[in-house]
Order: structure tokens, then C-alpha cells, then sequence
């Protein structure tokens, strides 16, 4: 009976879920104007690698040669820093601030803006303790990575919405 009733809600919660429009993260559909996509930037190869596989995933086909474009996307100024946000009474570091940004921007080919430029900035705090330099330093740049992977899915979004934006 108990199997029964777990089966019964799992097929219930697909179908709500199935109903409602809802997606797998990364998977969007992209405007017409997406499908053949220039990436221009002087961003880390991590994040440039990051955002192609995601663009790739969302069905866009990437060029290498901006003429064979349907829309170029650019990324530029990409920024890490980290900041000392409290210390100690003995004047020791307690806490920083992991910080990223960058600039994009997307255009068709023809110079029609589908976003105007703009600053992504994301922000990540996280305790430090001498004892345990090497572990912080590792989060540190594991926190980079989380938030040079969320820039991509929040450029993605923002792609999206433009196209939603578009048709109404």
C-alpha cells in the first residue's frame, strides 16, 4: 500500500511539474538571432569554456569567425579580487570578501543591441583562519568558480528574457 501511495505522489509531482513549464537549469531555448554566436572577450579561459558549453547546450552554434555570426557576444573586463572585511582584536584577518565582475553585452551582426552593455557583479564572504591557509585558499578559488559558473547563468537568463521582452 505504502509503495503503492509513493508511486502515486511521484507521478503526481512529475505531472505538476510537467505542467507548470518547468525546465532542467541550463536548458533554454535561444531567439532565432542566437543561432550562430561570436564570443568576443578577454575573459579567463575557466569562464569562457563555461559559458560556450552552456551556450552550445542551449542549441546555439559557436563560430570562430564573426562573419559567419548571427550575433556576437561580448565579454569584457573580467574582474576577481578579494577583500578584508573583518579582523581580529590581535589585528589578524577573520573574514574576506570574494569578489567578481565583468562586462557584456550581445548584438546581432547588424548592430542591433539585444542587451546593452552592462556590469555583472557577484559577491562571496568566507571565514579565514590561519591554521588553515591551504583549505581557505582552496575555497577561495572554489568560490570563484561558483561565481564565475552563475555569471554564465545569469548572462543566459538575461538572453532569455531579452527574447521574452522582444516579442511582446
Amino acid at each position: 500500500m505504502l509503495h503503492k501511495f509513493i508511486k502515486l505522489t511521484v507521478l503526481s509531482l512529475l505531472v505538476m511539474l510537467s505542467a507548470c513549464g518547468f525546465q532542467l537549469r541550463g536548458q533554454m531555448d535561444l531567439p532565432d538571432s542566437m543561432k550562430y554566436v561570436y564570443v568576443d572577450g578577454d575573459a579567463s579561459t575557466v569562464l569562457m569554456r563555461h559559458l560556450r558549453n552552456s551556450l552550445q547546450n542551449a542549441g546555439a552554434q559557436l563560430v570562430d569567425n564573426i562573419d559567419a555570426a548571427t550575433a556576437v557576444l561580448v565579454i569584457k573586463k573580467e574582474q576577481q579580487q578579494r577583500n578584508v572585511i573583518s579582523v581580529s582584536e590581535t589585528a589578524r584577518v577573520r573574514e574576506y570578501e570574494s569578489f567578481y565582475s565583468l562586462n557584456f553585452s550581445l548584438r546581432e551582426v547588424s548592430g542591433k543591441q539585444i542587451l546593452e552593455p552592462q556590469i555583472l557583479e557577484l559577491r562571496r564572504d568566507y571565514s579565514f583562519t590561519e591554521n588553515e591557509v591551504l583549505a581557505k585558499e582552496r575555497e577561495q578559488a572554489r568560490l570563484v568558480r561558483d561565481m564565475q559558473s552563475e555569471a554564465v547563468q545569469v548572462i543566459l537568463r538575461k538572453i532569455r528574457y531579452a527574447q521574452i521582452d522582444d516579442k511582446t
